[in-house]
């Protein structure tokens, strides 16, 4: 019997610990209140290690992952699956596993030189990108934090697309760039009208690969010409996106919004991304999705970033 077990977390982007761009979310009243909880750190490298809490569990049920397991004892060799509810977009997805975990008997407190009810090696451990959250778990959690695979048979297909997943390290399918041209480091906006066109398209392009990429193809739809303040849609049953896509051929950082594409970015919804991608002409373009977060009201990208806004007035001139 394969040693893989389901743990429900709070949501978070990093588990690295509690700072202000990463708050911790949950239903969990604890979690609502203290905007804390035990499993903050489940993914800090702590000596090349790393400890994960159960939430709400005292002794975890290990007879369910070893049938031979001896009860007392530590049980090694554990795949633990950490999960948690999207905060905005609904439904329970993977984000992140130890392979090779060791689950306690018991909990363990810090002065055991152990924390919690796992322990495992950092490079064991595979923590899923936020935007990369696709692969879904639905019907596995009750009122518990735990699943086990082992008491529910009929989830075997589940369990084995879970494990090919892992397998694959949660790889969402590459984008891909048809051109391969370099180009310099300078000023991103580009004064070449026809190479801005070029530059404008290729990021529509790879903004379009990297949702249906986690979407599917027919859930994601441009309404460029519809000039409503963003470029792409994406609409699910669960989900509601609204994507203002923005290219630069050089690496510097620096967009401009125009009055009714800022007039959408400055409601600062929960629906609404800023998919910024640099180098879009060269081999690896660098894409990052900038969502606002309400604690510390600042617009946060996958990469840890921060965006910094300028706020510009300008006027319109014409003959009586």
């Amino acid at each position: 019997m394969e040693k893989i077990i389901l743990c429900r977390i709070a949501w978070m982007k990093y588990y690295e610990g509690s700072a202000n761009i990463d708050i911790p979310r949950s239903g969990a009243k604890y979690i609502q209140k203290n905007k804390t909880g035990g499993e903050i750190n489940t993914f800090k490298n702590r000596q090349n290690k790393v400890y994960a809490y159960f939430p709400n569990i005292g002794t975890p049920a290990l007879i369910n992952l070893d049938k031979n397991y001896l009860k007392g004892a530590d049980l090694k060799g554990v795949t633990v699956v950490f999960c948690a509810t999207h905060p905005t977009e609904s439904g329970i997805r993977v984000v992140g596993w130890y392979k090779n975990a060791t689950i306690y008997n018991e909990f363990k407190n810090s002065l055991s030189n152990k924390w919690g009810h796992v322990e495992a090696l950092f490079k064991n451990v595979h923590l899923v990108p936020e935007n990369d959250r696709v692969f879904h778990v639905p019907g596995t959690f009750g009122r518990s934090s735990l699943y086990y695979f082992s008491l529910h048979p009929e989830r075997k297909a589940l369990l084995e697309k879970l494990k090919l997943y892992i397998a694959r390290k949660g790889e969402v399918a590459s984008v891909s760039v048809k051109s391969k041209k370099k180009s310099g480091k300078g000023n991103a906006y580009q004064q070449d009208i026809e190479k801005r066109l070029k530059v404008e398209q290729e990021a529509i392009s790879l903004a379009m690969e990297h949702y249906k990429n986690r979407y599917g193809k027919k859930f994601v739809k441009s309404v460029e010409p519809e000039n409503k303040g963003w470029d792409l849609e994406v609409r699910t049953k669960q989900v509601k996106l609204n994507i203002e896509v923005k290219g630069l051929s050089g690496s510097h950082m620096n967009v401009e919004l125009t009055p009714n594409e800022f007039y959408a970015f400055n409601k600062c919804s929960n629906n609404y991304h800023l998919f910024v991608a640099n180098g879009v002409l060269t081999r690896k373009p660098v894409l990052r999705v900038f969502k606002f977060q309400s604690k510390g009201k600042m617009w946060v990208a996958n990469d840890k970033s921060i965006l910094r806004i300028a706020i510009r007035r300008s006027a319109v001139l014409n003959l009586k």
